[in-house]
């Protein structure tokens, strides 16, 4: 086996089976009792009425609708779809990164205009 260099390391990234992408409009969180700080990432959208009565025109065919049925809401709906725990490292080493990533995005924008 060759001899690593010491002033390097390899790291392989490797997808969990269970890996998936998720779209973010947002996140709410706080510190846990056990000293780790949670974020819970949301999406938003308007609410999915339980059904919706339509109206059934001459030809027997659906038409326009009616209303909602009882019990629908009203109003935006905030779908939690992951919750992560980190610790005071991991929650610098994120910050870091979305810094940096903030400023590069911001400098390939301003490039483009």
């Amino acid at each position: 086996m060759a001899k690593a260099d010491k002033n390097s390391i390899v790291i392989h990234n490797i997808k969990n089976p269970g890996f998936r992408q998720i779209h973010v409009d947002g996140a709410q969180g706080g510190i846990t009792p056990s000293g780790y700080i949670n974020l819970n990432f949301y999406s938003q959208r308007g609410v999915i009425p339980l059904g919706t009565e339509f109206n059934i025109d001459q030809e027997n065919k659906i038409a326009e609708p009616i209303k909602n049925i009882e019990g629908s809401k009203n109003g935006i709906v905030r779908e939690f779809e992951i919750g992560i725990y980190m610790d005071i490292n991991a929650c610098e080493s994120l910050k870091n990164f979305l810094e940096s990533k903030i400023d590069e995005l911001k400098r390939l924008t301003a490039e483009q205009e």
